[in-house]
């Protein structure tokens, strides 16, 4: 495939490209096996040596699999880089690539994504300068840090009150904040209906059903509760309350299965609003995702004082170690600390 691609860029702006091309996590690739993905995230890009991107994160029949991706504008190129029987690729899990000139399978996944989405997402770096670029990875990691850190908080909450408790506390919260902000959604009164009519909604139930509910069931059943008001709220109000109040307390309690289908929910469900100050702030970037807002709040959070600690816990533990969190069961926070397993 894309034998005849006219080819005008290194693979230092491949790698870039890629970046934007495959970022959209809902999105399935077929690969040259024939398999079926999704790439939850790109990783950690690594200039340092060995694998382009650290710690990929590939859906695959229901199962999230972790590993490295190496990009090269030919299949070809992995013999010419000398990488054959370099130890640094023990772990490699997908090969990007343009031209799949090799005959043998170097990775678990090789994957060829069409020349003309490349050419325009190279294009596209070419014409715009950003005024203060963040990286989609980075962008992925603040996004997956702010729910690892609501998990946190709602693991706290569900010790002290309970499950509809920790609901109902994590939505004082997002009240008081809106509260504090010259415009809001909603006028005081209806917030304040929200907040006492939420315990009994059909979102809050969720947390009753998940359980009970099949793995394979688990976002449409997010997706039709979500068509019930909680009050007089419409849905832009209702995503909010959803995913700051009721998704994190879900990762809490979900087993290792059903917290799955619920971070597809996250990195796939499209968003239904825009926030004017993060088109302000970030003009380059699309809002297209519950992700991609999620990642921009969470930096704006993390730089607005002056010491960041950005996606630094995600780096130094890796999103192996970050998703295995969120499958802990009964992980807590210490006096509000995130604390993973394994040497730091």
């Amino acid at each position: 495939m894309n034998d005849t691609v006219d080819i005008n860029y290194d693979e230092l702006t491949l790698q870039r490209a890629l970046q934007e091309v495959l970022a959209d996590p809902e999105r399935r690739w077929t690969c040259t096996n024939g398999d079926v993905i999704q790439i939850v995230a790109m990783g950690i890009s690594d200039p340092s040596g060995g694998p382009d991107f650290r710690d990929t994160a590939i859906l695959h029949d229901g199962v999230v699999h972790i590993g490295d991706t190496e990009v090269h504008i030919r299949a070809s190129d992995w013999k010419t880089h000398g990488h054959d029987g370099d130890r640094r690729y023990a772990s490699l899990l997908l090969h990007v690539v343009v031209v799949d000139d090799l005959p043998r399978r170097v990775a678990r996944w090789t994957l060829v994504p069409p020349a003309d989405l490349i050419s325009r997402s190279v294009q596209r770096l070419h014409n715009f300068r950003p005024r203060k670029p963040l990286p989609v990875d980075e962008l992925q990691h603040h996004a997956l840090l702010r729910l690892l850190r609501s998990t946190v908080r709602a693991g706290s909450l569900i010790s002290r009150l309970g499950s509809l408790g920790a609901i109902t506390a994590m939505c004082d919260d997002w009240v008081d904040r809106l509260h504090r902000k010259r415009r809001r959604p909603l006028a005081d009164g209806s917030l304040d209906e929200l907040r006492r009519t939420l315990p009994s909604s059909t979102l809050a139930q969720l947390i009753t059903i998940l359980p009970s509910t099949a793995v394979e069931d688990v976002i449409h059943a997010i997706e039709e509760a979500e068509r019930h008001r909680i009050a007089t709220e419409g849905l832009a109000v209702r995503r909010e309350v959803f995913v700051n109040c009721i998704l994190p307390v879900l990762c809490s309690r979900a087993d290792d299965r059903h917290r799955i289908p619920l971070l597809q929910w996250y990195w796939s469900a499209r968003a239904v609003h825009t926030y004017g100050h993060l088109r302000r702030r970030f003009p380059g970037l699309s809002q297209d995702y519950v992700w991609q807002q999620q990642g921009m709040l969470e930096f704006l959070r993390e730089t607005s004082p002056p010491r960041t600690v950005c996606a630094d816990i995600i780096r130094t533990y890796g999103l192996e170690r970050t998703l295995d969190f969120l499958r802990s069961n009964d992980h807590r926070a210490d006096n509000g600390d995130v604390h993973m397993s394994g040497s730091g």
